[in-house]
C-alpha cells in the first residue's frame, strides 16, 4: 500500500521530469493492481531510440527502481552477443536482466541510494548509459571505458 507522502513524492517526481527538460520520460499509476512505474523513448546523438522502463519499488523512495531497457530486446553488443547474457557486468555497467530480457542498467549501487535522489537524476544517468553504449557498439569497447563508475551523491 503506497502512503499518502509516497504518492505525492510520486507526482512531484513526474512533474520535474516535465519542466526539467526529460517530458519523453513519465511517472504512470496503473489502478489495476495499484501499481506506479516511468517509462519513455530515449533518443541518442546517433539517432537511436531506446525504451526505458522503471516499476517504481513500494518502498520508493528509500528503494532504488530497477530501470530496464525494453526495447530493442535483445539489446546487441558490438560483436552481436545480447548484452542480457552478460548478466552482471561492472564493465557495461548492467544488473540481472529481466526475465524478457531486457538489460538492466546499473544507475546508482544500492548501498549509495537514498531517499534524496530522483527520478530526474537516473534518467540523466540513463541517458549517459545510453550514450556511452552507442560508443561501445562504435568501438567495442566496455561501458565503463566511457563512463566511470555511476555512484555519487
Amino acid at each position: 500500500m503506497w502512503t499518502l507522502a509516497q504518492r505525492e513524492r510520486l507526482a512531484l517526481e513526474h512533474r520535474m521530469l516535465q519542466s526539467q527538460g526529460m517530458s519523453q520520460f513519465s511517472v504512470f499509476h496503473d489502478s489495476r493492481d495499484d501499481s506506479y512505474y516511468l517509462s519513455g523513448t530515449a533518443q541518442t546523438n546517433a539517432g537511436r531510440s531506446y525504451d526505458l522502463f522503471a516499476p517504481i519499488p513500494l518502498g520508493f523512495p528509500d528503494h532504488r527502481p530497477a530501470l530496464y531497457v525494453t526495447n530493442p530486446n535483445p539489446l546487441r553488443m558490438a560483436d552481436g552477443r545480447a548484452l542480457s547474457d552478460l548478466g552482471i557486468s561492472h564493465g557495461m555497467h548492467t544488473l540481472s536482466p529481466a526475465a524478457s530480457g531486457a538489460v538492466q542498467i546499473c544507475h546508482w549501487r544500492d548501498a549509495q541510494w537514498h531517499a534524496a535522489i530522483t527520478l530526474h537524476r537516473v534518467m540523466l544517468k540513463a541517458l549517459l548509459w545510453l550514450e556511452a553504449y552507442e560508443q561501445h557498439l562504435a568501438t567495442g569497447r566496455s561501458i565503463d571505458a566511457f563512463v566511470r563508475t555511476m555512484g555519487g551523491t
